[in-house]
């Protein structure tokens, strides 16, 4: 999930354990880059030739960089890749078998893109923080420690804390936005503070303007959806939350609804519970329904709005306790 912390905790495991290797190299955010500026760097950081020495990448430099990766001790992060550039750096991840000493990291959006590059025993899905680590973070972002809670602030700090729901990004963004107010009066922070968890919980940029870096992050998984997984992600966001996995593919009725939601779940996009039933993180589930309300679909959730639906649609078809509305 975009947010989670992959780039941070990659960065993190490089500095501390690169120093142990013959050679490493760090590919930072590569779905952006262009991928012979990224065998350049390979080149440069593994065989020591400098890049800008290098005009074009041939044939003798990329089994160079190959012939390093299996003589060397060699640790290579490849962070944030996608599927337009995976096969070009599949030899990369092809040296793993032929040398046991080196290793690699992938991170990545959607686990689809990797299984047939990498091993199923080294998926690590990153976890969401846990309510103490969570605390910590925002404090560290707010009030700049990790323990104390400014006072009369204590009982909006849990609700923000509650809302951004073990995102780190979420908890940074919202605890830099909140700490930029501290030269305004106590009484006057907490009604800002409790308008920034508004928008926070119904998907609206905090500074009321450009969109933020926690939207720009969790709206790129959303727009590389193809439009059948968008419909089905827009579903469980606006009323399928908490809904048995098996139950929500009957309504779908669909060939193909079990694999739009297995590509859903490979972007952490949507998880499901040792009990069955479809997970959404709270901010994904708040921007789905943003985006419903925008593209005027008819997907009800808020009780509010309910009773005027059912008295304006000629037509209301109910399965369980869901309610699909259709004019004629």
């Amino acid at each position: 999930m975009g947010g989670i912390g992959k780039t941070t905790l990659s960065k993190k495991i490089y500095h501390l354990f690169h120093e142990q290797y013959d050679k490493s190299s760090f590919l930072e955010d590569v779905k952006s880059k262009n991928i012979e500026d990224l065998k350049k760097q390979l080149l440069q950081d593994l065989c020591g030739r400098k890049k800008n020495n290098v005009e074009v990448m041939n044939g003798d430099d990329l089994k160079h960089i190959e012939e390093t990766m299996i003589s060397k001790k060699v640790f290579v992060v490849i962070d944030d890749v996608d599927e337009k550039l995976i096969n070009d750096l599949s030899k990369v991840l092809a040296f793993q078998g032929k040398n046991r000493k080196s290793n690699v990291i992938v991170t990545c959006r959607n686990w689809g893109v990797l299984e047939g590059h990498l091993d199923l025993n080294g998926r690590f899905e990153v976890p969401y923080l846990n309510k103490k680590q969570a605390m910590e973070l925002f404090l560290l972002h707010t009030f700049h420690n990790t323990k104390q809670v400014e006072k009369g602030f204590e009982n909006i700090v849990e609700e923000i804390v509650e809302a951004c729901a073990g995102l780190p990004l979420s908890l940074e963004i919202m605890g830099g936005f909140l700490h930029k107010k501290q030269s305004l009066d106590m009484q006057t922070r907490l009604q800002f503070w409790k308008g920034a968890l508004k928008k926070l919980r119904t998907g609206k940029n905090l500074d009321g303007g450009k969109k933020d870096i926690l939207w720009q992050s969790l709206e790129i998984s959303y727009r590389d959806l193809d439009q059948p997984e968008k419909d089905m992600f827009l579903d469980i966001a606006c009323y399928f939350g908490g809904l048995k996995e098996i139950i929500a593919l009957q309504i779908w009725d669909s060939e193909s609804s079990t694999l739009e939601l297995q590509n859903l779940k490979d972007r952490s996009l949507v998880k499901v519970n040792k009990d069955g039933n479809l997970t959404m993180h709270d901010q994904l589930r708040d921007m789905g329904r943003k985006f419903a309300k925008e593209e005027e679909e008819n997907r009800i959730w808020d009780p509010k709005t309910n009773l005027q639906n059912l008295q304006e649609q000629k037509v209301v078809i109910t399965t369980s306790n869901y309610y699909f509305f259709k004019n004629l």
